[in-house]
């Protein structure tokens, strides 16, 4: 019951074909399957990414969305407005289960995100951290109109790229 009523506290964003809202522990089967096929994480690792980055709303006022599509409430991945222990400044990450990829879900959920951040931390910028090899993760960050900083990435080495979203960094 308590957990409901914190949920809906939190932002609903719709768009034309997908509702992007707080997680529920209903959501886990699906960002575990996520997890274990994308990246070889075991289900505890899943639990615990599921749980830092649902945290991010009660710590940081942002944080995981869950994106289900409209007409049947299907979930289909999750969109991150959030902050990792070390980070100096918000996120913008993604994650969409297989069969519903090569879609523009992606698009549509992240560019509803980043709007909805711009507004919400009035600092006009955040980042992306996509592996080199991602190459649909940076193919979504260009189409997003994100820049890459390559300051940034020379100082988290060279296997990563950062992409910027909104203040570019000169």
């Amino acid at each position: 019951m308590a957990a409901a009523q914190y949920r809906a506290a939190l932002p609903v964003i719709q768009t034309r074909r997908l509702v992007l809202r707080a997680p529920t522990l209903d959501d886990l089967p699906v960002w575990t399957s996520i997890c274990m096929d994308s990246f070889g994480d075991t289900e505890q690792d899943a639990w615990t990414e599921f749980s830092y980055y649902t945290s991010g709303w009660l710590l940081h006022g942002h944080g995981l969305f869950t994106v289900s599509l409209k007409d049947d409430d299907q979930v289909i991945g999750f969109v991150i407005l959030g902050l990792e222990w070390d980070d100096h400044e918000p996120e913008l990450g993604y994650m969409f289960g297989s069969k519903f990829r090569m879609q523009g879900y992606a698009t549509e959920a992240c560019s509803a995100v980043r709007d909805f951040g711009f507004d919400l931390l009035g600092t006009g910028r955040f980042v992306s951290y996509v592996s080199q090899s991602n190459t649909r993760s940076n193919a979504l960050a260009q189409r997003l109109g994100a820049t890459r900083d390559a300051v940034a990435e020379s100082a988290i080495g060279p296997t990563q790229h950062v992409w910027r979203h909104g203040e570019v960094q000169a």
